[in-house]
């Protein structure tokens, strides 16, 4: 199968999908300010709606430093906060990569420590992600991530993603995609669109 048979058949599924279930939307802006060749401030912003209304449902803030042991292993750390959700706190992060063929595969791992108003968490995030160049100035990527946490129900969630990635020049790149979102009792879709912007300073 062709690389534009991929995607065919990637759209007719997401279409087919979406006529059996509710849709939601994230619409998302990634800010990369490269401090020196291996340190950045990373701050992003996340308009989710759970209806494709672009109701302000939940809007999700992040900002935080990330350092590049090496080529392949970078870590991270910083805050977030949802507003609507009354939810704030910290968070780590180490990822690791490796290039098998064309395709380069991303391990990461999360440690969130989350307060829900007087509420406090611990969540951990395990996620992959597979990404393959399908021309100079577009790939594909596929991801799955699994959420658990220390309280109640040790499952939290878990995100299954397939986006297309346009490098529109050296410092933009433009993400579209579909993710299943699935909770304990709940699951849905969400069309993503996101916009990644890397400074020099």
């Amino acid at each position: 199968m062709s690389k534009f048979n991929v995607l065919i058949a990637l759209s007719f599924f997401s279409i087919t999908a979406f006529a059996q279930s509710g849709t939601g939307s994230w619409v998302i802006y990634k800010n990369k300010l490269t401090l020196n060749e291996k340190t950045s401030f990373d701050t992003q912003y996340q308009h989710r709606s759970f209806e494709l209304d672009l109701a302000e449902d939940q809007a999700l803030i992040t900002a935080g430093f990330t350092r590049a042991l090496l080529s392949n292993v970078s870590v991270s750390a910083g805050y977030r906060k949802i507003g609507a959700l009354s939810e704030h706190g910290a968070y780590q992060k180490v990822a690791f990569s490796t290039q098998l063929s064309s395709v380069k595969l991303t391990n990461s791992f999360f440690l969130e420590e989350r307060w829900l108003g007087d509420n406090f968490q611990l969540r951990y995030r395990f996620g992959i992600n597979a990404k393959t160049p399908l021309s100079s100035t577009v790939a594909l990527s596929l991801s799955e991530e699994v959420f658990l946490q220390n309280s109640g129900t040790s499952f939290n969630q878990n995100r299954i993603t397939a986006q297309a990635i346009h490098k529109l020049s050296d410092a933009l790149y433009l993400n579209a995609g579909v993710m299943h979102w699935q909770f304990p009792t709940t699951k849905q879709w969400v069309l993503l669109l996101s916009l990644s912007h890397t400074i020099a300073l």
